[in-house]
């Protein structure tokens, strides 16, 4: 059940990353509790690599399962009904910030916090104005250069899984890879292309995992070192993630259009969205709480 809950987590993660341009992962992955277990397990997988391989190899089979899934999306269900995907996300988000107040109360009086608070919301609202689209860019015919480039862009987007509120879709946007990207992994499948889109693929990602274990090992870092900062900065993501999100899918979104059943699903599909973050955590906990006194 556990390993199964984990699949479900990457997927939600690796669709979140690639169908809703404005919404981190890391966000996502701090609002259902994954986010801390995620980054140990990358930054220790040399010291438990049993462990850690067996849970980031779920989590990667449901990360890429969310990804195929949200490329696909990209050209059905989002571009069709985006105010009831929009909707959806937020109810995700708005979920989860009852409990991360929870576990910021006792710092309320710490002013360093409420610094990294404001610079960090300032620094991610700056980042979103800024972002733009980029140049269109295809991968055919690639030369070396090509690949050589898109090591470091799996690289730099490997900070988007573990860095809070940076997206990966706005910074492939930025990067002009977007558009290749979801098309690479909507065609993976295509038969014809499979030597070209695996290499293709195999060399994006390891820039992608070199990046996420060094970014890993740094964010720990600062974690370990500053819990109470740590914690009011990842709040800051979460708390700008529902301005970023309309601003990119609805105010910057040339294409949007709703109509008032997809507005009242919408709704619903919110509300549904947060009653799931907001208690399937506690019901989880709870159960774990059960399973550790009957072991005792």
């Amino acid at each position: 059940m556990k390993k199964l809950i984990i699949y479900l987590e990457g997927i939600l993660l690796g669709f979140v990353s690639l169908a809703i341009p404005g919404l981190s992962a890391s966000t996502i992955a701090l609002e259902i509790d994954i986010y801390y277990d995620m980054i140990d397990a990358i930054s220790n997988i040399f010291k438990k690599f049993k462990k850690s391989i067996v849970f980031l190899a779920i989590l990667i089979a449901g990360y890429a399962t969310g990804c195929f899934l949200g490329a696909i999306s990209i050209t059905t269900a989002y571009k069709a009904f985006p105010l009831v995907v929009v909707l959806t996300i937020l109810g995700f988000v708005v979920g989860g910030m009852p409990e991360m107040i929870k576990k910021m109360i006792d710092d309320f009086k710490k002013i360093s916090c409420w610094l990294v608070l404001i610079i960090t919301t300032a620094l991610i609202i700056l980042f979103s104005m800024v972002v733009i689209e980029g140049q269109r860019i295809t991968f055919v015919d690639m030369k070396i250069v090509d690949y050589i480039i898109l090591f470091f862009v799996g690289f730099i987007t490997a900070s988007t899984l573990v860095i809070p509120g940076v997206d990966f879709a706005v910074v492939l946007l930025s990067l002009g890879y977007y558009y290749a990207f979801t098309d690479l992994i909507a065609n993976i499948f295509d038969f014809s292309m499979i030597g070209e889109h695996l290499l293709t693929l195999g060399i994006y990602l390891v820039g992608y995992g070199i990046g996420t274990f060094l970014f890993s090992k740094v964010i720990k870092i600062l974690m370990n070192k500053y819990p109470s900062q740590a914690n009011f900065a990842s709040f800051a993501f979460v708390l700008t993630a529902p301005f970023i999100v309309i601003e990119k899918c609805v105010v910057e979104n040339e294409n949007f259009t709703y109509t008032n059943t997809q507005l009242v699903i919408g709704i619903i599909l919110f509300v549904i969205g947060f009653l799931l973050i907001f208690l399937v955590p506690k019901v989880l906990k709870n159960l774990k709480n059960k399973q550790r006194k009957r072991k005792s």
